[in-house]
């Protein structure tokens, strides 16, 4: 029996250190660049880092759905509706989204490699939650 505690508290440590590790490596870094779509798939945008130091988050609109063109959303076409995002933490980024031509503070969080979420509120009033999902 006391051979059997022995050999228990000798493997304390490893026990510990694995325990203590464990949720260090559930925690992973994602890569955002790429190609995204929300949900609907009615437009798709290209994250790329930007900024002076290239340490910046941004997402271009670069497709529109052919039966979705209109006025309102082709003058958005090519341009940045997320911008200039600073990394805050673990897999997101806040920064400037453009939602109907106004200019408001957004988040964007990487769930996964190919999934991430976009939320975005002016006045607590006119809010976007979107979910993209990445295509390439």
């Amino acid at each position: 029996m006391a051979h059997c505690f022995g050999s228990l508290f000798r493997s304390m440590p490893l026990l510990v250190a694995m325990l203590v590790a464990t949720p260090a490596l559930a925690q992973e870094q994602f890569n955002p660049i790429g190609l995204w779509e929300p949900d609907n798939k009615e437009s798709r945008y290209e994250f790329t880092y930007c900024g002076e130091n290239g340490d910046r988050l941004c997402a271009e609109l670069i497709w529109i759905q052919e039966d979705k063109k209109d006025a309102r959303n082709t003058k958005y076409l090519n341009t940045y509706m997320f911008k200039n995002a600073r990394h805050v933490r673990m897999n997101e980024w806040n920064g400037t989204v453009t939602l109907e031509g106004f200019n408001i503070g957004g988040t964007v969080t990487q769930t996964s490699n190919d999934a991430m979420r976009l939320q975005a509120c002016a006045l607590f009033v006119f809010c976007e939650d979107i979910q993209l999902n990445r295509i390439q």
